[in-house]
């Protein structure tokens, strides 16, 4: 790709997308799955719900979406988005500036996969990050019930639902990519490992790996507070219908004695 500079833009289309079977004669990489377009442009898919379009104008990039959509599963209402532009530098190592641009040595597959690999990763995040924060909305209330020594208020129903909102979280950061795993692509070129150390850094990928981790911690301890909350309702309200069987079986034993 002889350009001197290239648009890298990634989107978040859904919770997953489903890669197997979508091998085409074009694709040059599996992981990410990424082939040439008509136009000499680039698409990278990822398991994680991202697509990354490289060198591909916005009327382009749109009219390639419907095409990815029967593979995601999960699609997404609001989508996250981010944007990096490359400048290709061919006598200077690669690099990013402070404002954010990403120079390169050359724009071969490889450099501009690891971009790739950076963009779906922050999309992702930027996605698991929201809905994080529309789950500690939701856990706020309990968690200030319990500091009042009380419980929170709230029917069953409710507690069902939010049990299982932090158990989708946590399965879906279960499945997302790890940090500490390399991209397919340093396995064959190690020297590009600067790169992608460079790229990691500019997106804050580490800092912002390590606060999902510790959110998670508080919605899964939240998360088994309310199902012991909800074990301990439902067996208060078990002794009480015990209780008022045991009322009425008392009651009609007195009236067949002293009235019949």
């Amino acid at each position: 790709m002889d350009r001197p500079d290239i648009t890298i833009r990634a989107i978040q289309l859904g919770e997953r997308i489903e890669l197997k079977g979508l091998e085409r004669e074009d694709t040059f990489s599996k992981n990410p799955l990424a082939y040439r377009t008509p136009s000499g442009g680039i698409v990278a898919l990822f398991k994680t719900g991202a697509v990354v379009f490289i060198a591909m104008t916005p009327p382009e990039e749109e009219a390639m979406i419907p095409s990815i959509m029967p593979r995601v599963a999960g699609a997404l209402t609001e989508r996250e988005s981010e944007t990096a532009h490359v400048l290709v530098r061919g006598q200077s190592d690669d690099l990013v500036t402070s404002s954010g641009m990403i120079q390169l040595r050359t724009t071969d597959d490889n450099r501009l996969l690891l971009v790739a690999e950076a963009l779906a990763m922050s999309v992702a995040m930027a996605y698991d990050e929201r809905r994080i924060a529309k789950a500690f909305e939701r856990i706020a209330p309990v968690a200030q019930s319990l500091s009042a020594r009380r419980l929170p208020a709230g029917s069953q129903s409710n507690y069902l639902e939010q049990i299982g909102e932090a158990l989708t979280i946590q399965q879906r950061l279960a499945d997302r990519v790890d940090l500490d795993d390399k991209p397919d692509v340093l396995w064959d070129h190690p020297e590009l490992e600067r790169l992608w150390i460079k790229l990691v850094d500019e997106y804050d990928l580490p800092a912002r790996g390590r606060a999902i981790g510790r959110k998670l911690e508080v919605i899964q301890e939240t998360s088994d507070t309310m199902t012991e909350l909800l074990a301990t309702r439902t067996s208060h309200r078990l002794e009480w219908y015990i209780i008022v069987l045991i009322a009425i079986e008392i009651l009609l034993g007195l009236y067949d004695r002293f009235w019949k």
